[in-house]
């Protein structure tokens, strides 16, 4: 649990190492995520479902009514942001078929996936300060959740809820990853860690990164990455509504395989944040503070 999101922040902080994840058997289906369809035009809650008695670090599925999106990551292999396997999941090829009768709708043509690109670039753009709830589900299944704040460009804060002693804040120039049980700061170049890509102050899929797929279906979009430098590890998958280009949230396969997914809702954009909230001193800062 406490390195559930350094698949995110670098596939390692410092002396936080995860253990190596279980190999993923590729092209094995992964399970649907259930995406509340939005009542308005700007609407990009996710809506998730939690019984009473689930525990932190209990798996959560991803709910809302009526409504089941899947989008294909190849011939195979749905997205989802929830990564725990589940044997009933239908194939990417049989959920298409039984939702359109004619091409694949994941499909795109060069002229649409250069169009996609730029309509998302620009709504990156286009959130300069954001700030919501988020849920994280690890490699393990383990769910966790907490707040975020976002300020373009660099910079960005998640805040776990208990029991999880763990907060991250991107500066502009490194991520940290404080651990108050610990009493530890670990840091990491903003640079080595896909942040660097959410956090440009004006994304550039073309340029930026190598686009390794471009999918839409049943109301999402999906847009992989990879680092063209290989200064970070592993893909980038970030999942975005059709019609507004909100995103919803990302999914990160680390360089074990290792499968850490995002979800975002309640999110407000153009507000004022706080710098302070992206700046986390190191543990020797904080000890010569108290000693003043």
């Amino acid at each position: 649990m406490l390195s559930s999101f350094i698949a995110l922040a670098a596939g390692m902080i410092g002396g936080v190492e995860p253990s190596p994840a279980p190999a993923v058997v590729v092209p094995a289906p992964a399970p649907i995520i259930q995406v509340a369809a939005p009542a308005a035009a700007n609407d990009t809650q996710v809506l998730v479902t939690k019984t009473p008695e689930a525990n932190p670090g209990t798996v959560v599925e991803a709910q809302a009514p009526d409504t089941e999106t899947e989008v294909t990551t190849g011939s195979d292999a749905p997205i989802a942001l929830n990564s725990q396997e589940t044997e009933s999941a239908p194939s990417a090829r049989d959920t298409v078929g039984q939702s359109s009768a004619g091409p694949d709708p994941s499909v795109v043509s060069p002229n649409q996936r250069r169009a996609i690109l730029k309509e998302a670039s620009n709504a990156l753009a286009r959130t300069r300060t954001a700030e919501g709830h988020f849920v994280q589900i690890d490699q393990n299944g383990a769910l966790s959740e907490g707040r975020f704040y976002l300020q373009r460009p660099g910079r960005m804060r998640f805040e776990y809820d208990d029991p999880v002693p763990i907060l991250i804040a991107a500066d502009g120039v490194t991520v940290a990853m404080q651990d108050r049980e610990l009493e530890t700061v670990d840091r990491v170049p903003l640079g080595a860690t896909p942040l660097g890509l959410l956090l440009s102050n004006d994304v550039d899929f073309e340029t930026d990164a190598e686009v390794l797929r471009v999918q839409r279906a049943n109301g999402l979009v999906a847009i992989t990455v990879i680092d063209p430098t290989e200064e970070a590890d592993g893909e980038l998958t970030m999942l975005f509504h059709t019609g507004t280009y909100d995103l919803i949230g990302w999914r990160v396969l680390d360089a074990n395989n290792g499968i850490t997914s995002v979800q975002l809702d309640d999110v407000r954009t153009g507000m004022t944040l706080n710098p302070r909230l992206f700046i986390i001193e190191d543990a020797e800062d904080e000890d010569d503070e108290d000693r003043r």
